[in-house]
Order: C-alpha cells, then sequence, then structure tokens
C-alpha cells in the first residue's frame, strides 16, 4: 500500500527485461485490482500485463492499453515511480492526478 490522495492504494512492481516498474493495481476500463490471483499481473507468456477481470492488455514499461474494452485502450495506467539504491527498491506517491 502506498498514501495517495489521502488514500491507501495498493500497487505493484514488475520486472519486465531487466527493468523495474510500478503502477497502482487499479484497471482503467473499471477501477478494481488487476489480479484476481494475488500478484499475477503478466499474461501467459510474459509479455504484457493483463486485467484478469477484463482482459485489457497493459505494455509493462509503459503501462499503455493496447487491448481489451474500448473504454481503457490507448489509457495508460497510473505509475508509480521508483528509485533504487544499494539494491533495495523504493516507491514514491504519484504526482500526476488519478482520474477514477
Amino acid at each position: 500500500m502506498l498514501p495517495i490522495r489521502g488514500t491507501d492504494e495498493e500497487c505493484f512492481v514488475v520486472n519486465f527485461g531487466g527493468e523495474f516498474y510500478a503502477y497502482v493495481n487499479r484497471c482503467r476500463h473499471v477501477p478494481m485490482a488487476m489480479d484476481w490471483i494475488d500478484n499475477q499481473f503478466f499474461a501467459e507468456e510474459g509479455r504484457y500485463l493483463m486485467c484478469q477481470t477484463h482482459n485489457a492488455y497493459y505494455e509493462p514499461a509503459s503501462g499503455e492499453c493496447i487491448a481489451g474494452p474500448e473504454a481503457a485502450c490507448g489509457k495508460f495506467l497510473y505509475r508509480v515511480p521508483l528509485e533504487i539504491e544499494a539494491g533495495a527498491i523504493y516507491a514514491r506517491a504519484p504526482e500526476q492526478e488519478f482520474e477514477d
């Protein structure tokens, strides 16, 4: 959980191609968690992040929705900034505004 806009938001970190990316755990189609099985975000082949409820597919590096419900396509997951220091990963609250 990360405090964002006065509310604790569930977030997740993925390692994709040796790089770390973090996002708020909320589909852009309907504001609900993307993982219906705890901590499972990648589609079968590990190439895309997938909302397990709506089958929306997101690019891991950018968070852009590239397939799924029309309401989600072209939108981006809410990115969580990361810092890596001495092998530890630290997340910071995003500065961007969220749309619900």
